[in-house]
């Protein structure tokens, strides 16, 4: 799970092809779709299993955007993770969603892909703002209560 809660690769291993799905996107910014179990923490996940499984030779297929090279993937998650650490930090300080958001936390990554739009960047932040807080799981495409 990153993108959503049933991510699928297909790996065409004579070809040294990998669909990768949509957990990377170099078409606006990630997004996680966690209504249907995906996280950004999975996305980590799933950057670190196509550094593995690929070698520097194979063509990466997202799901949006144009085809990549694993060597790709390691500014893509820099990126995932310096922005986790920025919003974590915020949140920690007890910064609301809107004061982060105008933090324009992704200006040092505006550029670096098509398509970023500001609703592209809203959600992005959004989504990193809620994971950060440790929203709880996502069952059935609901998110579970938490147990007091």
């Amino acid at each position: 799970p990153s993108h959503t809660a049933g991510d699928t690769i297909v790996r065409f291993r004579k070809a040294n092809v990998i669909y990768i799905e949509d957990f990377y996107r170099n078409f606006g910014y990630p997004f996680a779709d966690q209504s249907n179990g995906g996280s950004i923490k999975g996305m980590l996940e799933a950057i670190d299993l196509f550094t593995k499984l690929a070698d520097d030779k194979t063509t990466l297929v997202p799901g949006h955007g144009h085809l990549i090279h694993k060597q790709e993937l390691q500014p893509y998650r820099a990126m995932l993770v310096a922005v986790m650490a920025k919003v974590k930090t915020m949140r920690d300080q007890g910064k609301s969603l809107q004061e982060v958001l105008a933090a324009n936390l992704t200006k040092p990554y505006d550029g670096t892909t098509d398509g970023d739009t500001q609703q592209s960047k809203d959600r992005f932040i959004t989504e990193v703002y809620d994971e950060v807080n440790g929203l709880p799981p996502v069952v059935d495409g609901k998110r579970a209560m938490p147990r007091h």
